[in-house]
């Protein structure tokens, strides 16, 4: 199985030089993770050393499409009071 990065991501440099299978990459417009290579950490760490420096919620999935990070898992934010906010926000 292997990991990926989406969308989201935003090229913080983070990850890649923690990833011990050198599985992630940089390409345009956001890094992406290398299925051959990638371990998931597996026999290395006991998580995904990419998920664990991620500053952005969502942005890596496991084989099975579900975030590593989901909504509110770095800010502590309920992801419906985020979207609330975010609304108000755009609303002025």
């Amino acid at each position: 199985m292997a990991l990926k990065i989406i969308e989201s991501c935003v090229n913080c440099f983070a990850c890649e030089p923690l990833c011990p299978s050198k599985a992630i990459y940089e390409a345009k417009p956001h890094f992406l993770i290398d299925p051959k290579k990638c371990t998931e950490c597996e026999g290395d760490y006991s998580v995904p050393q990419c998920a664990s420096i991620c500053p952005i919620e969502g942005a890596i999935l496991d084989a099975f499409g579900a975030a590593l990070n989901p909504p509110g898992s770095l800010t502590g934010i309920p992801p419906e009071k985020m979207a609330e906010a975010m609304a108000e926000l755009q609303s002025h």
